[in-house]
């Protein structure tokens, strides 16, 4: 692995050491839990460092280790807003915990140091030469069925066959089914151990313990077969890829997953530097799971809870504690959901909401409302049963308004960004929704008469996976009884079908989704989703790159840019909705948004509900009419639905995917074709059937 600053190409030594991953004992039977959880984590693994070191600069401080701790504890059970989470990863579910007791059951901070030129080393030099391993092991690790050894070094060396060779090695470690438990555990170079405060990164320690749990590199084997458990790293949710990525390229190089998707080299177990590395995947924890309950593996004894006194971890140990919100800008009137997640088994929570009111300040995940507007600090305290306790201060976390905009509610994107009223959430701090003017000196191409536009960089993101969002302010829908509201925006985006003499061509995808509150930034409700070839606003549908891509890709221009509408029936009436618009990006192409409005109008008198004043569907099936040139369908449940546009010759001219539920959905048929009468056809998902409408198009 290559860390931030470090100018050569840093690697694990482990498949040069056990050159096949262990398969999977058995499939565990435990299932995965969702982010918006309570649970504690399910494993616990006490560590111990032993740090050998000259004396000088690679004797680690402990505050060094603390803060690779801290990487691990986030990493691992992918904390939200934290540097790295995505919402492509899974929570392990595992804790790696520093051991309070050493073997003899007497206090330890749980790391030991060593000199490399004394007792029991001796050592000439103070890198370790990969000769030495098991000399080192032997004679200076702990019990191997009571800790996870981890061992820091001032070099690693010898990987070559030259003791003096140092270069090249970042780390390495051992399978939990290795032979001779002497060697288990993780050996990292002092260079590489560290976290957010010093900068080092602190994800080669986090590959190496993957590589304890059992997780090979998402490059072994190559593509390997259509056999995803028998073949490459034995999981199948990591896309294979052909080689190991020293940096992210857009690239599809094995196509024996299915379905076939491109390479991601983001996952902790790739090359990718520190700060690009992203996640585990939901099968990786599944195969470490199987290995930490399988009775045979060096990890059974570990996680076992019998362990946890012996140690000094889980209750016996210190806490450390994390807590988040999804919501983090509401109205006076919001119920805020905050969940907590732990090291240290805590039984008591102390929550303070400086100044927010909540029915159960007691719990791990508590609910609280604020009275007032204006920014409120959070603090937590967990104490668990031997007293040990920590706390977590988050400032200005939540923002609190009491101001509800009328309508209409126009944003054209002209002049500073974000909008006034529009706020922006980037939960991993990376590139996000910016303001787009133009690039090359080309125009911004926006819609209209607009210079400027909102754009989703989703193109040189690169953190595939990951969800941004552009907040509205709360928005007054109460209206008269024969208006309703909707919402209108112009987009445009392109998907890219990329291949070259290195690439599989492959679509690359992004998606566009809008939500809506009915409580001012509380929960969300999805009412519009378009994604890949359904999103594009190109008549071709995908940029087809071969080889160089400046000559092919398409900017916006005002001629290829569409205009959704969404109908917020379901909202009528509530005081304090609020909109949520959520780029998530597929390593595409940018997303462009621009002229937003939300406003009241009256339908036409043939869609007025007059019982509900709500055009809704009644049973499993679907509603639809023509408008014009403009088709709306509703659905009693929330549903895809397939449109497809015929001549009367039977050609199919135009065919799509809807994403349809009660609020309707509006869809622009027919811009640019001939005069004539055509035939549109709706195959919705799950209410079975297929509905025929008869469409009149006037000309281009």
């Amino acid at each position: 692995m290559m860390p931030v600053g470090f100018l050569w190409a840093q690697i694990c030594g482990t498949a040069l050491l056990q050159p096949a991953a262990p398969l999977t004992p058995v499939h565990s039977p435990y299932p995965r839990r969702n982010q918006a959880s309570c649970a504690r984590p399910r494993y616990t693994i006490p560590l111990v460092f032993h740090v050998i070191h000259s004396g000088g600069s690679d004797s680690l401080p402990t505050a060094v280790i603390e803060d690779q701790m801290q990487r691990l504890f986030e990493d691992f059970l992918a904390l939200p807003q934290t540097l790295g989470y995505t919402p492509w990863g899974a929570d392990t579910e595992i804790s790696f915990e520093l051991a309070t007791k050493d073997p003899q059951g007497l206090p330890t901070t749980g790391i030991v140091y060593w000199r490399y030129d004394q007792p029991p080393l001796g050592w000439s030099q103070p890198g370790l030469c990969i000769y030495d391993e098991y000399a080192m092991k032997q004679a200076t690790g702990w019990p191997r069925d009571r800790y996870l050894n981890v061992w820091v070094v001032p070099a690693i060396c010898g990987f070559s066959g030259d003791c003096n060779d140092c270069s090249g090695v970042a780390g390495y470690a051992y399978y939990p089914d290795i032979d001779d438990p002497v060697l288990y555990g993780s050996v990292v170079g002092a260079a590489f151990i560290g976290g957010r405060l010093t900068g080092r990164g602190g994800r080669t320690l986090v590959h190496e313990l993957g590589h304890n749990l059992a997780l090979a590199h998402t490059f072994e084997g190559g593509c390997g077969t259509s056999d995803c458990l028998l073949s490459g790293d034995l999981v199948c949710d990591t896309p294979p890829t052909a080689q190991e990525n020293f940096s992210l390229r857009r690239q599809n190089t094995c196509t024996t997953d299915h379905p076939d998707r491109p390479d991601n080299p983001t996952n902790y177990m790739d090359y990718v530097d520190d700060a690009t590395m992203t996640h585990f995947t939901p099968g990786q924890v599944e195969r470490a799971h199987a290995f930490i309950e399988d009775p045979t593996s060096h990890l059974y004894p570990l996680a076992d809870v019998a362990n946890q006194p012996l140690t000094g971890v889980g209750p016996y140990g210190p806490v450390r504690v994390y807590f988040w919100s999804p919501s983090r800008r509401v109205l006076t009137t919001t119920p805020v959901k905050f969940y907590s997640q732990a090291q240290g088994a805590p039984t008591t929570y102390a929550w303070d909401f400086g100044g927010g009111q909540s029915p159960d300040p007691t719990e791990p995940c508590p609910t609280a409302t604020f009275p007032a507007p204006g920014p409120y600090s959070i603090t937590l305290i967990a104490t668990n049963a031997n007293g040990y306790a920590d706390t977590l201060v988050r400032t200005a976390y939540i923002t609190v308004e009491d101001s509800v905009w009328s309508l209409p509610y126009q944003v054209d994107f002209e002049g500073s960004f974000p909008p006034a009223g529009i706020t922006i959430e980037n939960s991993d701090g990376r590139r996000t929704w910016e303001r787009w003017a133009g690039w090359g000196g080309k125009p911004g191409g926006a819609f209209a008469a607009s210079s400027q536009s909102a754009r989703f960089p989703a193109f040189a993101y690169g953190f595939y996976g990951e969800k941004d969002y552009l907040l509205t302010p709360a928005l007054d829908f109460r209206v008269d009884s024969s208006e309703d509201i909707r919402l209108s925006f112009a987009r445009w985006y392109a998907p890219l079908d990329w291949g070259s003499s290195g690439s599989t061509p492959l679509l690359y995808a992004d998606t566009l989704r809008i939500w809506a509150s009915r409580d001012g930034g509380g929960t969300w409700e999805l009412v519009y989703e378009k994604g890949g070839l359904d999103l594009s606003t190109l008549p071709t549908g995908a940029i087809v790159v071969r080889g160089n891509l400046s000559s092919s890709l398409s900017l916006p221009d005002s001629a290829t840019w569409k205009r959704d509408t969404v109908r917020l029936s379901a909202f009528r009436g509530i005081r304090g909705v609020r909109l949520r618009i959520e780029g998530q990006t597929g390593w595409g192409n940018n997303i462009y948004i621009d002229d937003l409005i939300v406003e009241r109008y009256t339908p036409p008198p043939d869609t007025i509900d007059t019982a509900n004043a709500l055009p809704r569907a009644q049973g499993p099936r679907i509603n639809a009419y023509l408008y014009g040139s403009t088709l709306w369908v509703f659905s009693s449940e929330p549903q895809r639905v397939g449109l497809e546009i015929y001549d009367m010759q039977g050609h199919l001219i135009e065919h799509k995917t809807l994403w349809v539920g009660r609020e309707g959905t509006s869809e622009r048929l027919l811009t640019g074709h001939a005069t004539a009468m055509y035939l549109v056809v709706l195959k919705p998902e799950k209410s079975g059937g297929a509905q025929t409408l008869r469409m009149m198009n006037v000309g281009p």
